[in-house]
């Protein structure tokens, strides 16, 4: 019987497989997508389980009862992060049959992504962390430790505690974190902005919303261990594009979980860019995200 990770040739163009983020899904892609195609590039949008037309939408929500949103169980509570790696791992072996893959994760992504490139890194040929989490270290072993430190904190507001989308972590037993993305409170709006999108209006944002993101998701992924290995995703040349204005995972942030992946496997060092953008709204510059991806195939 054949190995069914072992590294085929890698020959001709590659296949963009996206991991989204906490509450997105793979419309969030759908600018991305469209620039890769127009520079002559497949792509594959994934939805994790439970995400994109898997999600569901309790009629609590849709009715805007928070009370009954907030307290009722969510399907998302039982998906694990080793659910989510199984998931992308079957996406990156079927791709993988014609051609080279790179790996492109944003935001909490990257756990998955990282954890798929323990998994299988005879499969994967590049991963690209976009602003996403890479533990690595012990003393941070998962997004929500790396949250957590004061790299994190560093040069970033502060999110109103009166005005905000975010409904609460409930804990990890149930499972789910919950966010209003219908609110109609103009300050709550104007903060979830300030954090996510610095750059973006408040147009911008309502479209990012209703398109590219959901208003639950599992809490269990930002809680996992999600260590990188040296022995396996340590093989794997990789990239990481910090976006500047970010105040999700700030620039001091992702300068650490560079320095730290580095030390890990100094041979092997982290591919690093820039971007001017913040965390969500990067999608607008979707153009020269494409460009640069390109110069990556």
């Amino acid at each position: 019987m054949s190995d069914p990770d072992r590294r085929l040739p890698a020959t001709g163009a590659p296949t963009f497989v996206f991991v989204h983020g906490l509450t997105s899904n793979g419309f969030y892609w759908t600018p991305v997508v469209r620039e890769l195609a127009l520079l002559g590039h497949r792509s594959l949008p994934l939805d994790l389980p439970g995400h994109g037309l898997e999600a569901s939408i309790p009629q609590s929500y849709q009715a805007q009862d928070l009370a009954a949103f907030s307290a009722e169980p969510s399907p998302l509570g039982a998906i694990t992060v080793q659910d989510n790696v199984a998931h992308v791992v079957e996406a990156v072996r079927r791709a993988r049959r014609h051609g080279p893959v790179i790996l492109v994760a944003h935001s909490l992504g990257g756990v998955t992504a990282g954890l798929v490139g323990n998994a299988i890194p005879e499969q994967v040929d590049r991963i690209v962390y976009l602003s996403a989490f890479c533990p690595s270290t012990a003393a941070a072993p998962s997004a929500m430790a790396l949250s957590q430190t004061p790299e994190a904190l560093k040069d970033v507001p502060v999110p109103s505690q009166a005005h905000s989308l975010f409904l609460g972590m409930e804990p990890l037993s149930r499972g789910v974190i919950r966010f209003n993305l219908r609110s109609a409170d103009p300050l709550a709006l104007e903060d979830f902005r300030r954090t996510q999108m610095p750059g973006g209006t408040l147009d911008q944002l309502r479209t990012l919303l209703n398109y590219g993101m959901q208003p639950e998701d599992g809490a269990q992924t930002s809680a996992a261990d999600g260590r990188v290995e040296a022995a396996t995703w340590g093989r794997i040349p990789r990239t990481y594009f910090r976006l500047t204005q970010d105040n999700v995972i700030s620039p001091a942030l992702a300068t650490k979980m560079i320095e730290d992946a580095d030390q890990l496997t100094p041979d092997n060092r982290f591919d690093v860019h820039s971007l001017e953008a913040g965390h969500i709204d990067v999608v607008f510059r979707a153009r020269e995200l494409a460009e640069l991806l390109d110069r990556l195939a």
